[in-house]
């Protein structure tokens, strides 16, 4: 190999003074010369652009920074990458890795590949970072020419941790009055519901981290992915304290979910009826009500709605919570009681009925139109003479009476809707799924008949997983469209949607558009949907 003589070197760089001889190369700093300015990359690029391969700048640098002014060692004689090898080392370097080969051609000539001559072109393309002497020696001993090898390999960044939110104290979703021993109500104590007290910390957040970032073969940092923030549940009547990081009470209450915000009830007591005197009750908290409801009037709240006395024809809503009745409730066919949630009852007559999840019915039904998601009664419970649609299940007592009289429980069919509804949405995303893989082939396309350069490379890689990433998601939509498409046309069994105690006629049921009318006493029995049909069995 070609040596270097120190004039080439010594005109580039004239405050440094260089000396080649058989015993090595020589460096002489003389403190008084040294530019103050001066840059350890710019004397690295002198030594590339003079094709040297055998430099140890770490130690240039140090001799450079001593200026001890006499001549210093700083390695063996500098020698000269021979251009005639070049033709015959590719090279192709993205910030992720260095990806090398040498053509066999190299095996027709005289030229022996060392792996300063590899390191001399990694140099050039400035890949510092990574690199793999052992693979490079190896690469030459077994003389592996025709192959690609990954000489130089990135440190991937690492991805930051998402927020965490805990809860300190479990929220139950459903509250309810604690009962005594004796049955009576104790509404200084709520079964289900978390007391809490002000300044009392209701939960905590741990911020997400930014991630740690990576090293390109470059040197240069790779920016990591950070974390996904979660915001603190703030609700009604709690803040955020200490860099939004605790969620605390600002009033002494019960907690309650309202969506995904954690809330604080206080609850507004009415010590008799709701009447003239206290007028129509509308209230933003909890209600409770420790006598009766006249006819006439309305108690409206957002939470939950207590009532020990009987209401009469009037209008009782929670608009977020439940309702509680201890007392009976005689409609006269103009009341309506409506909980988003719950509805807890003695007995209902001549009323309107809607509940949002459950209705709870110890005693008897008479005369009421009622929608709910699930009706539940004791074994002795009655339902005479009362229209149900429901959404989930029904579990009946008595059904009917001594006098003949006529029920009606549909199932609402809101399944086949939602359904629909999601095929819909399917729909629509794959459509702009087959979009986007559109205009990313044609991106793909547009590159490929472009020069290969890094930069397009890389492209080429983010355009190609993001393809994948369109394609998988596309595939799965197909498969979810086609069951949904399936279940469209079959609704799916649906076992024990109704049981009773006993049936007295007439009871008619309608599921999924099918219907059936009971004309005669059964005792014992449950009815479900199988296999496209009506089907009642004994329990």
């Amino acid at each position: 190999m070609e040596l270097l003589g120190s004039t080439n070197i010594n005109e580039s760089l004239k405050w440094l003074s260089w000396r080649i001889s058989p015993e090595g190369t020589f460096l002489t700093v003389v403190r008084d010369l040294v530019p103050e300015n001066w840059n350890i990359k710019e004397i690295k690029k002198t030594l590339l652009i003079n094709r040297v391969v055998n430099f140890d700048i770490a130690k240039i640098e140090s001799t450079i920074k001593a200026m001890s002014g006499n001549p210093e060692r700083i390695g063996p004689p500098f020698e000269l990458f021979e251009e005639g090898k070049r033709k015959y080392l590719h090279l192709h370097v993205t910030p992720i890795q260095a990806r090398f080969s040498i053509n066999t051609g190299i095996l027709q000539t005289n030229y022996n590949i060392t792996p300063e001559d590899i390191l001399f072109i990694l140099a050039e393309k400035s890949v510092v970072y990574g690199i793999d002497h052992e693979l490079i020696k190896e690469i030459l001993t077994l003389t592996a020419y025709g192959q690609e090898f990954i000489i130089a390999s990135a440190k991937p960044p690492i991805a930051g941790t998402d927020a965490i939110v805990t809860e300190i104290i479990p929220i139950d979703p459903d509250a309810k009055p604690f009962l005594n021993e004796d049955g009576t109500a104790d509404y200084k104590k709520w079964d289900n519901i978390r007391q809490i007290e002000k300044d009392e910390i209701i939960c905590t957040r741990i911020p997400p981290t930014p991630g740690i970032p990576g090293t390109s073969v470059f040197g240069l940092p790779l920016s990591p992915t950070p974390g996904d923030d979660i915001a603190l549940p703030v609700g009604m009547n709690t803040k955020a304290i200490d860099n939004e990081t605790k969620l605390v009470a600002t009033i002494n209450g019960f907690l309650y979910r309202q969506g995904r915000n954690i809330c604080i009830g206080s609850i507004y007591i009415i010590n008799g009826d709701v009447n003239y005197k206290t007028g129509n009750i509308e209230y933003t908290g909890d209600v409770l009500i420790k006598g009766n409801v006249n006819t006439g009037f309305s108690v409206i709240a957002d939470g939950n709605i207590s009532i020990e006395g009987v209401v009469e024809s009037a209008h009782i809503e929670s608009k977020y919570g439940n309702i509680f009745l201890k007392g009976s409730v005689f409609g006269l066919n103009n009341a309506s009681i409506i909980a988003q949630k719950n509805i807890n009852a003695e007995n209902i007559q001549d009323t309107k009925i809607k509940a949002g999840q459950n209705l709870v019915v110890k005693g008897q039904i008479r005369s009421c139109q009622i929608e709910t998601e699930n009706l539940s009664m004791p074994r002795n419970g009655q339902i005479v003479s009362s229209s149900i649609a429901f959404h989930g299940q029904l579990k009946c007592g008595n059904i009917g009476g001594k006098i003949e009289s006529t029920n009606e429980f549909t199932l609402v069919e809101n399944e086949r809707e939602q359904y629909k509804d999601e095929l819909t949405k399917q729909n629509e995303f794959i459509q702009k799924l087959d979009k986007a893989i559109e205009v990313l082939n044609y991106k793909l396309s547009s590159i490929k008949t472009t020069a290969i350069t890094p930069e397009s490379e890389n492209q080429v890689k983010l355009l190609s997983s993001q393809l994948t990433s369109c394609n998988n998601s596309r595939n799965q939509l197909i498969v979810r469209r086609k069951k949904l498409l399936k279940l469209i046309e079959i609704m799916p069994d649906r076992a024990n949607l109704i049981s009773a105690t006993s049936v007295s006629p007439i009871l008619k049921i309608s599921i999924f558009g099918s219907n059936m009318e009971l004309k005669e006493e059964l005792q014992d029995l449950k009815i479900s949907w199988i296999n496209g049909s009506i089907k009642m069995e004994s329990l």
